[in-house]
């Protein structure tokens, strides 16, 4: 039930809730830490080339080639990584997200 509460849409009466509140699952920011997580697979707050290509592997299984997967997390890696340490922060994730504008689309 927590999982499923992340993708519940946010009403107008909870936008206005009191901001002292604990933020609700189904909040913008643990919508976003929900995502990156399922990326960061050794919960070390930071997303690396090989749990990209993991996460990339369960996705498409064998219809794509390991060197078009590599070359897709590099690629990726490289768009995200502004800070040049060679791993995706949470930071980083959000910022890639917010030019896709996919958290929007409840």
């Amino acid at each position: 039930m927590r999982t499923l509460a992340h993708f519940r849409p946010i009403e107008d009466n909870e936008k206005n809730k009191n901001p002292s509140a604990t933020e609700p699952l189904n909040s913008r920011t643990n919508k976003l830490l929900f995502a990156f997580r399922l990326y960061d697979l050794d919960r070390d707050d930071k997303i690396s080339r090989d749990e990209l290509l993991q996460v990339l592997r369960m996705m498409v299984g064998v219809n794509i080639s390991d060197e078009k997967l590599g070359s897709i997390a590099d690629r990726t890696i490289q768009e995200a990584d502004t800070n040049g340490d060679g791993y995706i922060s949470f930071n980083e994730f959000i910022m890639v997200l917010e030019k896709a504008n996919v958290v929007q689309n409840q």
